[in-house]
């Protein structure tokens, strides 16, 4: 056998995994300042059709910083489907890495409750159906790392620069399997926000789920599509909207209200 067709047999086994990733961004915050506290109200629905609304709050204690959240489906959405929904998070400011999060989906007939507790990088998580007949769950690791819950992860992508063309691939584990996220920064966009024109930043987002009993494997999202975020082009860089195609269309959140509850605090 040649010296070629030896090189050729010995990158072909390896995992795929590799790949992608050596590619994932680098996990160091960047300096774009960290927002300052507040509380949000957002409006849900599917192809401009109101059926939900959210509340968001961050706000922070010593090193952290801390999500707290909830929301529901309303008016008709609300006879045909009824959900009502928490999620309280907690990360650190300096590396913005998840510290725990708790999530709770509260459905007509039962409770689905996701639990996520992180160390350098590392996450362990509970998922389990809240019912009479439910088995206790346990807590997995999450078995590919570094990587960071939801939360986290958002923090961590705002906290780039973000200038335009700019790309920012990370992984995500929102509570039932992990994904790889790309960001792509199409640049400053003004666009309408209850009427009012904003300066907003375009991100383009792509979606993977990465099978970890596969070598790692990359494997298209089952319902996701596409999607874009448009953040404020301030300091602040609050969500202004989101839309994401799934396979019955689009749903999207809107911002409604925003209201500033204080002074960004010194992380001592």
């Amino acid at each position: 056998m040649s010296i070629s067709a030896l090189l050729a047999a010995f990158f072909l086994t390896l995992p795929v995994a590799l790949a992608w990733e050596s590619t994932v961004s680098s996990l160091a915050a960047q300096p774009f300042p960290e927002i300052r506290p507040f509380q949000a109200e957002y409006c849900l629905g599917w192809a401009e059709i109101p059926a939900a609304k959210a509340t968001a709050a961050i706000s922070y204690e010593g090193r952290n910083a801390i999500l707290t959240s909830s929301g529901g489906t309303t008016g008709l959405a609300r006879t045909l489907y009824q959900l009502d929904a928490t999620l309280n998070a907690r990360a650190t400011r300096d590396g913005l890495q998840t510290i725990q999060s708790a999530q709770l989906e509260k459905y007509a007939t039962r409770t689905l409750s996701t639990r996520i507790e992180g160390h350098n990088g590392t996450l362990t998580s509970l998922r389990e159906w809240i019912s009479p007949n439910s088995k206790p769950a346990k807590w997995k690791p999450v078995k590919i790392a570094p990587i960071r819950d939801l939360f986290a992860a958002s923090l961590f992508i705002r906290s780039q620069s973000l200038a335009k063309g700019e790309k920012v691939r990370t992984l995500v584990f929102p509570g039932g399997s992990p994904f790889l996220v790309d960001i792509e920064s199409l640049g400053p966009q003004k666009i309408p926000i209850a009427g009012t024109p904003r300066d907003a930043l375009r991100l383009d987002i792509k979606i993977q789920s990465v099978n970890t009993k596969k070598a790692n494997a990359l494997e298209p999202h089952r319902k996701f599509r596409s999607g874009t975020l448009w953040l404020s082009n301030d300091p602040d860089r609050i969500l202004l909207r989101a839309e994401v195609q799934v396979f019955v269309g689009y749903v999207f959140a809107e911002l409604a209200s925003f209201q500033p509850t204080g002074s960004l605090p010194l992380l001592r």
